[in-house]
């Protein structure tokens, strides 16, 4: 049987806040649905993920990695290397010693944004680093809810400035929330967060196709 490509898609994003580690934990999720190769990579010194992981109860898949303390290019290459199918990068907010090195590992990243002018205020930084390295990459609005006129503004504003955004936003519910505290993601305790997640897992995968 053919071995599957390592695919490795970054969270990234220069501003704190925005749902880095909420959404990466909730895809890794949704890919181990499909895939019994799955890892996470925290990069943040604060650890919020590897404490999301120890209360989910350190679960086989998806496996987490830290490397906060020397998230090298080098490094992440040797996690690629062990045979993962997908790997999620969380980066922390402002640190680009660690976001520079994950976008240049990556295949894709995701930027997340609220619908806010100081959230999208920052969202340059990170959009000159993909740029960079050459990588593709697309918004995803969080916290948000589609009837709201500063996330249609927000939507608007983004793809007028050429940048790709996806149709499913990840709307603002205590069940991202409160899954977090408990190990768990929001899909896994509530059903329209369920039918989010997995709208927006089947755009990125169909993006992803296309850059593969």
């Amino acid at each position: 049987m053919k071995k599957r490509r390592t695919t490795v898609i970054a969270l990234a994003a220069s501003k704190g806040g925005v749902g880095k580690t909420t959404i990466a934990s909730a895809l890794a999720v949704r890919a181990a649905q499909e895939s019994k190769k799955v890892a996470l990579i925290d990069l943040d010194p604060q650890e919020s993920l590897a404490s999301w992981w120890d209360r989910r109860g350190k679960a086989a898949n998806p496996k987490l990695f830290e490397l906060n303390g020397g998230g090298s290019t080098e490094a992440l290459e040797l996690v690629i290397a062990e045979g993962f199918e997908w790997v999620f990068i969380d980066t922390p907010p402002g640190a680009l010693k660690f976001t520079q090195p994950a976008v240049a590992s990556a295949d894709f990243v995701i930027i997340p944004t609220r619908a806010s002018a100081l959230d999208i205020e920052a969202v340059d930084t990170v959009v000159d680093i993909c740029r960079d390295h050459r990588k593709p990459y697309v918004f995803v609005i969080n916290h948000a809810h589609p009837t709201w006129k500063l996330t249609k503004t927000t939507l608007a504003y983004l793809r007028s400035a050429g940048h790709h955004v996806l149709d499913q936003l990840v709307t603002y519910r205590m069940a991202y929330i409160s899954a977090m505290t408990v190990g768990k993601s929001g899909p896994e305790i509530e059903k329209e967060a369920r039918k989010e997640i997995d709208s927006l897992w089947a755009e990125i995968k169909v993006l992803v196709a296309k850059v593969s």
